[in-house]
């Protein structure tokens, strides 16, 4: 998923992610609540769950684009859940910690993979995939 710009100059922050809904699975209230403020910003019209149950109750009711799911720990992406997002063609990115990125990119290889304390600003250009300046 890429908004196609080279650079950021000249762009409103808040229209670069400007009518897309996305869903962000944390179990985390606070990282979660952090992560749905920060694609709110960026335009995005956020929804935050804390469960896979929530997450599959949620899709039923919106069409969303993006699926944002935090693995703490061990955590891992529940299967089906996994397949309902490749059914619906959701881009997924994965935040985990670092020593789990080769793993987590083997096993979903079109996902984007980033750490559970990436800032606001990378978050937002890394699911757009631009570049910073």
């Amino acid at each position: 998923m890429t908004t196609g710009l080279d650079t950021f100059d000249g762009f409103s922050w808040a229209s670069l992610l400007a009518g897309q809904d996305v869903l962000v699975l944390d179990p985390d209230a606070a990282r979660g609540l952090h992560t749905a403020n920060a694609l709110d910003a960026a335009g995005a019209r956020a929804s935050r769950v804390a469960t896979a149950e929530a997450a599959r109750d949620r899709m039923l009711r919106r069409a969303f684009v993006v699926a944002v799911v935090a693995l703490p720990g061990e955590a891992s992406l529940d299967e089906s859940l996994h397949a309902q997002f490749a059914a619906a063609g959701l881009h997924l990115m994965l935040l985990a910690a670092p020593a789990r990125h080769a793993a987590l990119r083997a096993r979903y290889p079109g996902a984007r993979v980033a750490g559970l304390d990436l800032g606001e600003r990378q978050f937002v250009m890394l699911l757009t995939g631009t570049a910073d300046e």
